[in-house]
């Protein structure tokens, strides 16, 4: 069952909770998170995208030298080609570089696939680590609401950015003071690290 699913046949439940008795949802202390705002806005997100951007500019620019490698193989092909193909050398020449190209050849076709298993190789690397990253803290941030909602006395919290599978947001609307996002975004930022003092150098200039 997707995320989309399940949001909807939660908040179903609860829509369906407050019209079966207006007494019993009086006594209910329903609360509702911004779960994408959450994520967006906490720092350690920004920091894993800053982490995730550096690996990524990295893997850029070890290929731009592989990149450059296989040009200049190739360019050494073409040489190699064409004067097996110029008729005002020798034929034994000729017959040379041809064997020489074909060397060249094969050898351009190895670096060709190189390139493309480095490629493939690091695009996966990046995934890999972006789904680890996120994973990790998606569940930092919903043990965050978990226990501020459990301090709270809260009976269920609800994700307003949850949408339908027709695209539609699931909670249309939300009154302000049931809203729990900035009290669980400055429960995550507490221990947001001083910039400031993080990037300032180690020792005198």
């Amino acid at each position: 069952m997707n995320r989309s699913v399940m949001v909807w046949m939660v908040a179903a439940g609860l829509i369906a909770g407050f019209g079966a008795s207006r007494a019993g949802a009086a006594d209910q202390r329903i609360v509702f998170v911004n779960l994408d705002r959450a994520f967006n806005e906490f720092y350690k997100t920004k920091r894993a995208d800053a982490q995730l951007k550096q690996q990524a500019d990295e893997f850029n620019d070890e290929r731009k030298k592989m990149v450059t490698e296989f040009e200049t193989l190739q360019e050494s092909f073409n040489t190699v080609r064409d004067e097996a193909q110029n008729t005002a050398l020798s034929e034994e020449v000729r017959s040379q570089k041809r064997s020489e190209a074909e060397e060249k050849l094969v050898e351009l076709r190895e670096f060709d696939s190189k390139l493309r298993r480095f490629d493939e190789s690091r695009r996966k690397q990046l995934d890999d680590q972006s789904r680890r990253m996120r994973k990790r803290i998606v569940e930092e941030i919903r043990e965050a609401i978990q226990t501020y909602a459990r301090g709270q006395s809260y009976e269920a919290v609800v994700d307003s950015s949850g949408q339908s599978m027709n695209g539609v947001e699931v909670v249309v609307f939300t009154d302000v003071k049931t809203d729990i996002t900035d009290d669980v975004l400055d429960i995550l930022n507490k221990g947001k690290p001083d910039t400031a003092a993080s990037e300032s150098p180690a020792g005198p200039q």
